[in-house]
């Protein structure tokens, strides 16, 4: 039994480790965003890079807790819900990731007209991030606390589903205006929908929170 507690509490280290790279994927993405603003792309290019390395540092650790997970840490009633957490909360570092490729592939001039707009999409999916990686730490500590931060992530995503929205009508706006090409409006189409996308992995993974917590309630 001792053996099997000492699996969990490693398994739940790694957790808290793993979201933590998550949130540096994050952090580097964001300077990635202001660099992309500026035209600045040889620094899109190195934090592209940088952001990798991250991602997959995050899947190194993500593949401990599987191992951790195979080797019987929980129990089996709450190990598959464990296993998909995690898989969810790796999306988020995933998906970080090839948001950042499309825009140092794309090396599209940044319209600064919508700059407004996305700095405010990014306050939000800062906002997100912080609480998924609040909700995973009160998981093993405050289950009340993890609960809320997992409400807080739906209610921050359907914000940002909203700006999404505002984005992408005005991006077809300023297409039909003749403000901007066909072909920068399909780039920056596809980057805000992947911005978009983050916000929408981090609502799977805080989905799954709410699943293993109801569990454990009865």
């Amino acid at each position: 039994m001792r053996r099997f507690f000492l699996k969990e509490s490693k398994v739940e280290l790694y957790a808290k480790e793993h979201v933590e790279k998550v949130y540096e994927c994050y952090e580097e993405f964001e300077d990635i965003m202001l660099h992309f603003y500026n035209g600045e792309y040889d620094m899109v290019d190195v934090l592209t890079k940088k952001i990798s390395s991250l991602e997959h540092e995050a899947d190194e650790i993500r593949r401990k807790m599987e191992l951790g997970f195979y080797e019987g840490a929980f129990l089996p009633f709450d190990r598959e819900d464990r296993i998909m957490l995690t898989e969810n909360v790796d999306k988020v570092a995933d998906t970080l990731e090839s948001t950042a490729f499309i825009i140092s592939l794309s090396k599209v001039e940044f319209p600064s007209k919508f700059r407004e707009d996305f700095e405010a999409f990014m306050d939000v999916i800062r906002q997100v991030v912080e609480a998924l990686r609040d909700c995973i730490k009160f998981l093993e500590e405050d289950l009340t606390e993890a609960i809320k931060k997992a409400h807080e992530i739906e209610k921050l995503e359907e914000k940002a589903d909203m700006i999404e929205r505002r984005i992408l009508t005005k991006l077809y706006r300023s297409y039909k205006s003749e403000e901007i090409g066909v072909v920068k409006l399909l780039e920056m189409k596809e980057i805000a929908i992947h911005i978009g996308n983050i916000a929408d992995r981090a609502e799977d993974a805080s989905d799954r929170v709410l699943i293993i917590a109801a569990k454990r309630r009865g």
